[in-house]
Order: structure tokens, then sequence, then C-alpha cells
């Protein structure tokens, strides 16, 4: 009875926090001040789940095909420091790709190539 009243809370919990969220990713418009670019190029079979990493809060972007490619906007109010993390995990497989720490500013795109071997992504900053 305990476990029930545990898991009704935490799923109530994780509804309020999802509700509280503004911001985000969005499809902005090429012109959108201060948004952060994500160009990723899955060189992986499989399709892949994209989170970005801000203080320690994984947040869901969007996914890509298996060797295929995406674009998305990072909307600046979403991190409120400079430093985040890409993340890549295989819809159906294990492990992740990650891109480690980057320091993004304003206006900036970031290049992450989700590698055949996944340990062998990398990320850059343009």
């Amino acid at each position: 009875m305990y476990a029930k009243h545990v898991v009704a809370g935490s799923l109530l919990f994780l509804l309020a926090i999802g509700g509280c969220h503004r911001g985000g990713f969005a499809s902005a418009p090429a012109g959108t001040q201060g948004a952060v670019g994500l160009v990723v190029q899955n060189q992986n079979f499989y399709d892949m789940d994209l989170y970005v990493v801000s203080e320690g809060l994984p947040t869901r972007i969007g996914d890509v095909g298996g060797n295929s490619s995406a674009h998305f906007t990072l909307d600046p109010s979403f991190f409120p420091s400079s430093e985040l993390r890409i993340i890549a995990t295989p819809v159906g497989g294990n492990g992740r790709a990650s891109s480690g720490p980057l320091s993004v500013g304003p206006g900036q795109t970031i290049n992450f190539t989700i590698a055949s071997v996944l340990r062998q992504s990398s990320a850059s900053i343009r």
C-alpha cells in the first residue's frame, strides 16, 4: 500500500514539474536572438533520442534517425549557465553518446556527430 502512494506521489510531482517548465526547445525562427543552434549528424544505425543536460537537469529535445541528420534551435531561456552537454541514447539499444561539457554563447552553433561507435562521438562549436 505504501509503495502505491510513493509511486502516485512521484508521478504527481513529475507532472507538476513538467507543467512549470517554460521556454524550452522549439523550431524557432532563424532570427531568434541569443538562440544556440544544434546540428546533429547520426552516423550510427540506431535512431537516437537527444537530450540537453544543463545544471544537472536532462531535457529531451527530440530525436534523429539512423544515418541521418537533424537541426534544432535551443532557446536561451532554457539554460541559465553557458555550460551544457548533449547526450544521445539509442532507441531500443544500449549505451550513450556524449558531447562532454560544452561552453556556448548566444548565436553559436553546436555540431554534434554521433559515431558508429558511440564512445567516439564528438562535438564542436562554431
